[in-house]
């Protein structure tokens, strides 16, 4: 066994004798270092908005809203449900949700409120992990669970987490994981019955908080091997009650997912293995995927939010990219196996990134996601794990001591170290910072990711999105609306071009010719989002049949109106239908749909107004005017509403009763060209 493959926990110098108090006194001190230099790293997130799908857990959750009231449900219910019961997935997070809740209770419609949480939990993680690597390190130097965590906190890859409430899921499996794992020493080493209840509760939470929890089934047996003298017997046993547990969790979760739709999100715009033609075509690009892992964990400059499909392009086992994932993989798994007996700290860096990347890998199962950033949250500890053990093997770095009496003397001792530190630290907190930005709301993540995901159609689609919808809206004159009108097109073009399957991009796209007065193009959009919905919205409905009736479609008006009736018995569809009706001179038959919309809803007065246009053109005078004054006393500012009046008046014969309305139309258009 060469020099390199000596395990770091056989390499230290003997420890020289040292006051407890000053060493407890150190680690307090390191501890709160750590623990302020994550959350003062994620500060600038508090004021942040909300950003994505984090509606979907906060505002938009109808549970959530509920705040402490809706718990109940939220334990008994699919994590999507309480956003939506058409979105049902096999997934049970309840932990997250719940403390959404408690958060609305106190603090309703309060984004920063949920952005703090998720900073102060990180920076609390970045504590309780430096806690636990001084456990696992408990013969050694406070050097390495210093520098370890220093970097875990330090590491950008992280932000997608931190910075998005949605992720607090990871953010709590991660802290009641590795806080399993402290307890767990705490039992081996002091046989408390305590702390054998709080591995066992910490542990039931981690897997309430995200299905990877279940990895830390493995982890800690794991970690009590390479970190103790434990007998295996022992060993075995904790892995055994483990193991119980995860099974009740499981029949649990069974239960409350009974009847979900497991392949909802199995989709190539969710995951572009999906679209893959066989089974070796899938698991080459999911190696390929791991290596971008690697690097993004060794070089993570460019990240994005958003790696569908086909940012990650599909892959076959004769592409380099491929063959060398594969030879990494497999080289430092078998690594890691041959020094198992051995306890090396690089191999159980290994084994940690390799079991917690497991489950989100693509290997074993396919899931509702080709790659992301925060599935490398947990794994990205096994990367800081092994590169603080290869900085401490340069013995350039070593110091001569390996307790510390004061702060002091902890950095001065080690300035050699630290050097290198701050400079891999000080590159990861910028890189962290500038993310962060990125963050801040819907339009600058999508601005930022659309350029580093370029090959992706849901980037384009979401940016396409936040242009319609926000900065649409924001622009001061019609010529910049045109713009971002023109851009928004644009990116549901190059959206639709990627992935020509995604029916929002076609619904989009035709409100975005709808507003620049193109219905042509609008129709066409319409109805190819049609084709994807057997039931579609209302609002397609309505949009798409005045579209019709405006460009003189109107057997298409009627045709549309019939199909939508029977699944939407809405006013506004009864109103489209009589419209047309009107327009083909079915004026009977039109004030028929007409009335029956007035039984739906008698609150609308472009009903009214089209009523009365039916019984004026069959000359039916004194219904029509009291059609047009109803609309009238349901909206007196419409000068619209005025001028039928008064025109039906000058119809009927009375001039006096025309006057007056007209007068008050003219009055009406010149005070809104104000």
């Amino acid at each position: 066994m060469s020099k390199k493959q000596i395990p770091f926990k056989h390499t230290a110098k003997p420890i020289s004798p040292i006051d407890p108090k000053d060493s407890r006194k150190l680690k307090l001190i390191l501890g709160i270092i750590i623990a302020a230099f994550a959350f003062l790293l994620y500060a600038q997130s508090i004021s942040f908005d909300y950003v994505l799908d984090d509606i979907t857990v906060t505002k938009d959750n109808k549970f959530v809203t509920q705040g402490i009231a809706g718990i109940p449900e939220i334990l008994i219910t699919d994590y999507w449900y309480g956003y939506s019961v058409d979105l049902r997935c096999p997934e049970y997070r309840p932990a997250s949700v719940v403390m959404f809740a408690i958060e609305w209770q106190l603090f309703p419609h309060n984004s920063h409120v949920n952005h703090f949480m998720n900073v102060l939990l990180f920076a609390l993680t970045c504590l309780i992990l430096f806690l636990v690597l001084c456990k696992l390190f408990d013969n050694q130097s406070i050097l390495f669970p210093f520098v370890c965590s220093l970097l875990y906190a330090a590491h950008p890859i992280h932000t997608e987490v931190v910075d998005y409430i949605k992720s607090r899921d990871e953010i709590l499996c991660f802290l009641f994981g590795i806080s399993a794992i402290y307890f767990a020493f705490k039992y081996i080493f002091s046989k408390s019955n305590l702390s054998l209840i709080l591995l066992f509760v910490l542990y039931f939470l981690c897997l309430s908080s995200k299905e990877t929890g279940i990895t830390f089934l493995i982890i800690i047996p794991l970690a009590i091997f390479f970190f103790t003298k434990t007998e295996p017997k022992r060993i075995g046993i904790i892995f055994l009650l483990l193991a119980i547990e995860t099974t009740l969790f499981l029949l649990i979760r069974h239960k409350v997912l009974e009847g979900v739709d497991s392949s909802i999100f199995n989709t190539p715009i969710n995951n572009t293995l999906f679209s893959t033609r066989n089974f070796i075509e899938q698991r080459a690009t999911a190696f390929y995927v791991l290596l971008k892992y690697v690097l993004l964990l060794i070089f993570p400059y460019l990240l994005s939010s958003e790696y569908g499909y086909l940012q990650i392009p599909i892959q076959n086992l004769s592409n380099i990219a491929v063959i060398i994932a594969i030879a990494v993989y497999f080289g430092i798994g078998i690594y890691a196996v041959i020094n198992i007996r051995r306890k090396s700290v690089a191999a159980f860096a290994i084994l940690f990134y390799l079991v917690t990347l497991a489950p989100v890998s693509n290997i074993f199962i396919l899931i509702g996601s080709v790659m992301a950033e925060r599935f490398l949250y947990i794994p990205s500890l096994g990367f800081c794990i092994l590169l603080t053990y290869l900085l401490l093997q340069i013995k350039i770095f070593k110091s001569d001591k390996n307790n510390f009496k004061t702060v002091k003397e902890f950095f001065t001792l080690n300035s050699r170290l630290f050097l290198i530190v701050i400079i891999i630290t000080g590159y990861y907190s910028i890189r962290t910072i500038i993310r962060n930005a990125d963050w801040e709301n819907d339009v600058t993540i999508s601005s930022k990711d659309v350029v580093s995901s370029p090959n992706s159609a849901r980037e384009h689609s979401n940016w396409g999105t936040e242009i319609l919808m926000d900065l649409y809206f924001e622009a001061k004159t019609r010529d910049i609306q045109n713009v971002m009108l023109d851009s928004a097109i644009e990116e549901f073009n190059k959206a639709i071009n990627i992935f020509p399957n995604n029916d929002k991009d076609y619904l989009e796209l035709a409100i975005a010719y709808q507003y620049k007065g193109d219905s042509i193009d609008a129709i066409k959009n319409y109805e190819k989002n049609l084709l994807f919905h057997k039931k579609p919205a209302k609002d397609i409905y309505r949009n798409l049949g005045r579209l019709y009736q405006k460009t003189g479609q109107y057997d298409k008006a009627l045709s549309l109106a019939d199909t939508a009736l029977k699944y939407i018995p809405d006013s506004n569809v009864y109103n489209n239908k009589g419209a047309a009706l009107v327009a083909l001179g079915r004026y009977e038959e039109a004030i028929q749909m007409f009335q029956k919309a007035i039984d739906i809803s008698d609150k609308d007065t472009a009903v009214y107004q089209n009523m009365g246009s039916a019984y004026g053109n069959l000359k039916n005078f004194p219904k029509a005017v009291e059609c047009f004054l109803k609309a009238y006393n349901l909206d007196s500012t419409d000068a619209d509403n005025a001028y039928f009046i008064g025109v039906t008046y000058n119809n009927m014969g009375d001039q006096i009763k025309a006057k007056y309305y007209l007068e008050k139309a003219n009055k009406l258009k010149v005070g809104q060209a104000k």
